[in-house]
């Protein structure tokens, strides 16, 4: 059960078309994967958020060393002495992404050791299929705002058509186009009425938005039945505080906060109605869990943020098989070749449900052949 390597898998695909959504233009894949290996050949496979770029070098060269030895299924003990010893090493921050990686990793090797997947070392599983909703819906290279209207109406048709109950779609149109807030509800509205009422629908600005703004824009989308406005502001606790004193939409977020003690904060603050943990950039499986479970404990349901590649979509269906409440999967729809086709047997949709495997740890095996070609170190 001892661990003999450690390495940073670096993995890139240019994509044939670009999206947006209010952050930023998106035309390539790229992943920092973890690959740890134990003294008797266990392979277990970890995924970091973020460029490949900083998590690669602390992983290979600040991590392995200290991590090298140690037994894999030490995991909660060795994400706690991670945070606490890159914490006294960087002062001011943690690392996320790299204990995120290299806890997913571990939890992989831990539950293929012992024949047991990774929901069942958490403590047991609430469902084996979870409702799905399928994220897409980002902005397009137009010109005219009449022409994105009819993409993402087309777009959202095609999800519905091929089974899905409910969808998420981009706003916060301002930062690459000449349009604004008015915009953007507009945008929702043309949804709305493209998919009908029976269908459940979110929004997602990306942090577009200053608090007046939000404000402005969660007014406006009140009568489209909106499940939740996700990440509608800069992700500061207080600025999430004072946007839900003041609006009836319900507010979601989570992908840029990390730890349970921060998630603490949030809902100690009453700053979210949903809570949006991601597994490669909250600290991993342990940390997820432990959010999930301080979420059910103060009554907020818990609905982790997904946009990785195959392991991370992997990993948040363990987490997800132990939430209590109602969990739904985040389904990415958008082009992702990784995604796609890391997984030797990949996981895949039946209309709105994802069935959610019970196989040593996280129910997937890696395609060797296509992890080479997606290789982006030579």
């Amino acid at each position: 059960m001892e661990i003999e390597t450690i390495e940073a898998v670096p993995l890139r695909r240019e994509l044939d078309g670009t999206f947006a959504n209010a952050q930023k233009w998106i035309d390539s894949r790229e992943y920092c994967l973890v690959r740890i290996e134990t003294v008797d050949g266990t392979v277990g496979w970890g995924e970091c958020w973020g460029p490949v770029a900083g998590n690669r070098e602390l992983i290979e060269e600040y991590v392995a060393p200290w991590l090298t030895g140690q037994r894999v299924d030490d995991v909660e003990r060795i994400h706690d002495e991670l945070v606490f010893k890159l914490r006294s090493s960087y002062h001011s921050f943690v690392p996320v992404s790299v204990v995120s990686g290299i806890d997913i990793a571990l939890w992989d090797a831990y539950g293929k050791s012992v024949d047991r997947s990774v929901s069942r070392l958490l403590g047991g599983r609430y469902r084996e299929e979870v409702r799905a909703y399928a994220t897409g819906h980002f902005f397009r290279d137009v010109e005219e705002f009449e022409t994105l209207q009819s993409i993402i109406a087309d777009e959202a048709r095609g999800h519905v058509d091929a089974g899905f109950t409910a969808l998420k779609q981009k706003i916060g149109l301002s930062g690459h186009f000449p349009w604004g807030p008015e915009e953007d509800i507009e945008l929702v509205r043309t949804v709305r009425e493209a998919v009908g009422d029976e269908i459940d629908l979110m929004v997602d600005a990306n942090h577009a938005y200053d608090i007046a703004t939000a404000k402005r824009v969660a007014c406006g989308i009140e009568d489209l039945d909106v499940r939740f406005f996700e990440e509608p502001v800069r992700p500061e606790i207080a600025y999430y505080s004072r946007l839900k004193e003041d609006v009836t939409v319900p507010i979601a977020g989570g992908e840029s906060w990390a730890f349970q003690h921060e998630f603490n904060r949030v809902l100690s603050e009453n700053a979210a109605d949903y809570v949006q943990p991601d597994v490669t950039s909250a600290g991993g499986i342990t940390s997820t869990e432990r959010v999930a479970t301080l979420a059910d404990s103060e009554n907020v349901q818990c609905l982790p943020h997904v946009f990785g590649s195959a392991i991370a979509l992997a990993a948040s269906l363990q987490v997800i098989a132990t939430i209590p409440g109602e969990p739904m999967l985040e389904f990415d729809r958008t082009p992702n070749p990784i995604r796609e086709d890391l997984a030797a047997d990949p996981i895949t949709n039946d209309g709105d449900v994802v069935r959610i495997r019970d196989r040593p740890g996280l129910g997937i095996e890696i395609d060797e052949a296509v992890l080479e070609s997606f290789r982006a170190d030579g």
